[in-house]
């Protein structure tokens, strides 16, 4: 079966289920066959389950209730789509013999996991749209998510800033400046990657100091005021200097992490 997989692209929509448990034996077969002869697929399939870990066992503190002003834009927008939906249906030119409330119930039925799925969109969304302080703590939530996942899968790789600063500016077209490796810190530069939590807009910096993971973020973008931050057991540390935001992440106290904070904050543009 694993032939079944002709190109990476394919597996796209077969990964998901298959890192849940919830693919049939089939496609389980294929996709553990293609896994098994692509090293990146397998990297990405180790991220996804990462991930899915992550979450579920921080479940409790992600689930936190939307604001009722969110819910309730939310609940009219569906309203306005099932309402939307039943109009289109009552003046559809549609000349088969079927009665227009089975057509009605027919299209609902195909409208409504569609609604439902933008509702879910648009309360994510809606984080970023209503209110900083909602907006800062989305975006350290994903930072923390990102964190722990790249370093489940990362090796102990070790890079040198200059050149990593030019793979990112020959690869990305903005310029960052990385803070280099410090044995004076205890600071070692294991990997630089863009952050697919940001939809690939940030500069990931990863980090080993004092034999733990340390993460450095860099948007290209200022999201707002200085905060620190506590999601799924990490510290965001986040600050906005020079139109961009900047955001160390790493598990402690915020005053343990002091000292590479500011090593961080004296390096970075």
């Amino acid at each position: 079966m694993a032939d079944e997989i002709k190109s990476c692209g394919e597996l796209d929509e077969l990964l998901t289920p298959y890192v849940d448990g919830e693919a049939a034996p089939d496609a389980r077969r294929a996709v553990a066959g293609h896994l098994a002869a692509c090293p990146p697929c397998q990297r990405h399939a180790d991220a996804e389950a990462g991930a899915r870990d992550t979450v579920r066992e921080h479940r409790a503190a992600l689930c936190a209730r939307a604001p009722e002003s969110l819910r309730a834009r939310c609940a009219n927008l569906q309203s306005s789509a099932f309402a939307t939906a039943s109009a289109f249906v009552e003046v559809s030119a549609d000349t088969s013999a079927r009665p227009a409330s089975t057509r009605h119930a027919a299209l609902l039925r195909r409208w409504a996991p569609l609604s439902l799925a933008a509702t879910l969109l648009l309360a994510v969304a809606g984080i970023f749209v209503f209110g900083l302080n909602d907006r800062v703590e989305a975006l350290a939530a994903s930072l923390a998510v990102d964190h722990v996942k790249c370093f489940k899968v990362s090796g102990a790789g070790h890079v040198e800033a200059p050149a990593a600063e030019k793979q990112w500016l020959d690869d990305q077209g903005w310029a960052v400046v990385v803070p280099p490796a410090s044995p004076a810190q205890q600071l070692a530069l294991v990997d630089v990657r863009r952050c697919f939590s940001t939809d690939g807009r940030a500069a990931h910096m990863m980090y080993s100091w004092r034999g733990a993971p340390v993460s450095l973020y860099v948007l290209p973008e200022s999201v707002g005021r200085d905060q620190v931050i506590q999601k799924i057991g990490q510290q965001a540390v986040i600050w906005c200097a020079n139109n961009r935001t900047y955001a160390v992440v790493a598990e402690g106290q915020p005053t343990d992490l002091t000292p590479i904070v500011t090593y961080m904050k004296a390096h970075a543009r």
